[in-house]
């Protein structure tokens, strides 16, 4: 039902002007989904199968572009909730409790959003947790070959669409070294030897580089610097900005702050201008935090076995490290949504232990804990009704976006000339204004201030 209405809202919202339609042009012009695996060769990035992905899409399409880009879209957020709740043991009524609690944190942290506002034709961070997931599951499996089969094509899918692929590599590993060995030793070790041949053949063979600090503004302390200034202050100091990034990555999924690299929130409230979203973010997450942490001690202490969620904590720890890391380049919370997921995943396990020290004990600690959790509970829920809000409100500003597109691009010399590339952006902007959007601007204001844009 979560998914269900989540697909719907994104169902609903036009195709992106901003990255999309360069990209779906592209796609047009190109001759064939298998040219970008020699013509993307090179620069900074080796992404072929996201190029390749979006070109088959297109050609799959017949015209019917807003059904193949957006209904791609909305089939992945399917597979991702069930994924999802497939990793979970759901035995008992306090299990179910438990993953009502994870889907709710899942839906509910910053970092979902950027599965829906993402502006490509397809959405590749999407698409990487899809990938994450699977190998999740793939490690929970009862094994065989084919699931080692499963585990490298999935590696190879999603290290060559982009490098958030990686982290199914990090998955597998974490999930053998916490005895989820459905991918068996010789599965892993098949897996680390294509992780180990992608850094050969991208830095060796295609010579691509790193990400260089001109590429694009970042988020730091309170401000957000271009590029000229990043090169200005960090030129010499890379070190520095790279362990930067890391910290606030991991403190952004821990926290919700901060967010993109800037501490906004901190910033609002020293000029005293802060929202109730503000509130309601970092105050869920920091006590989700701490009830996370609060269980693993627990549990540490405890010297009991290690069920089945606590090896999902395991993997969720590790993935949440090594995405940070692998946001050293820059901050974004899109590239730290696959660490939102298996934070979410740390919840309902941590939600599990909870739930049965407050059923097993007297009444007072059973009130006092419903209490705690009475305030918890909601608040995540409200962050997770407050996604239907912000993609109504980005839908509504794509296809704002639409309508100012002609102008816009013949200001800017970039209004095409061709007839088959016209024909296409006519198409695309015709879907986009006839879609029905809500007005947010016809919406109480209190939506605004506690659900964020």
């Amino acid at each position: 039902m979560l998914a269900i209405a989540i697909a719907y809202d994104m169902w609903r919202m036009p195709i992106q002007v901003s990255d999309s339609l360069q990209e779906i042009l592209d796609a047009q012009a190109s001759t064939s989904a298998l040219r970008p695996f020699v013509s993307d060769a090179g620069g900074n990035y080796y992404r072929p199968l996201r190029i390749a992905q979006i070109k088959a899409l297109f050609d799959l399409s017949h015209g019917h572009y807003h059904l193949a880009y957006r209904g791609f879209h909305a089939a992945l957020i399917l597979l991702l909730v069930w994924l999802f709740t497939r990793a979970l043991t759901v035995e008992t009524g306090l299990d179910a409790a438990a993953a009502i609690f994870g889907l709710t944190v899942l839906t509910g942290l910053h970092t979902f959003l950027a599965f829906l506002r993402e502006a490509f034709p397809i959405n590749h961070f999407l698409e990487m947790a899809v990938f994450a997931l699977v190998a999740l599951n793939l490690s929970l499996s009862r094994g065989g070959w084919w699931a080692d089969v499963l585990a490298a094509l999935t590696f190879v899918a999603g290290a060559l669409t982009l490098e958030s692929g990686l982290l199914v590599w990090v998955v597998l590993a974490a999930a053998w070294i916490a005895g989820l060995r459905g991918v068996s030793t010789r599965g892993v070790v098949i897996v680390t030897a294509l992780f180990a041949g992608y850094f050969l053949m991208r830095f060796l063979f295609l010579h691509t580089g790193l990400p260089s600090l001109t590429e694009r503004s970042s988020g730091y302390l309170f401000e957000r610097l271009e590029a000229a200034e990043l090169q200005r202050r960090f030129g010499d100091a890379r070190a520095y900005f790279y362990s930067y990034n890391v910290l606030a990555s991991l403190l952004g999924v821990l926290f919700s702050e901060p967010r993109d690299g800037m501490f906004a929130a901190t910033l609002a409230w020293k000029r005293a201008d802060v929202h109730p979203f503000a509130y309601l973010a970092v105050g869920s997450s920091l006590a989700m935090t701490a009830l996370i942490v609060s269980a693993a001690i627990a549990t540490w202490r405890s010297r009991r076995p290690l069920d089945r969620p606590d090896r999902l904590a395991i993997v969720a720890a590790a993935v949440i490290v090594a995405n940070a890391v692998l946001s050293f380049s820059y901050v974004k919370d899109d590239i730290i949504t696959i660490a939102g997921v298996f934070y979410a995943l740390a919840a309902y396990a941590a939600m599990r232990p909870v739930l049965k020290y407050a059923t097993s004990g007297g009444v007072a600690r059973a009130v006092v804990l419903s209490l705690a959790l009475g305030v918890l509970a909601p608040a995540w829920a409200m962050r997770s009704y407050g996604v239907h809000h912000v993609v109504n409100e980005h839908a509504f500003r794509t296809r704002n976006d639409w309508a100012w597109l002609p102008l816009a691009w013949q200001r800017n010399g970039r209004w095409p000339t061709d007839p088959k590339q016209l024909q296409l952006i006519e198409a695309l902007r015709k879907d986009a204004l006839e879609s029905a959007v809500p007005n947010p601007n016809l919406v109480p204001e209190w939506r605004g201030l506690w659900f964020g844009e």
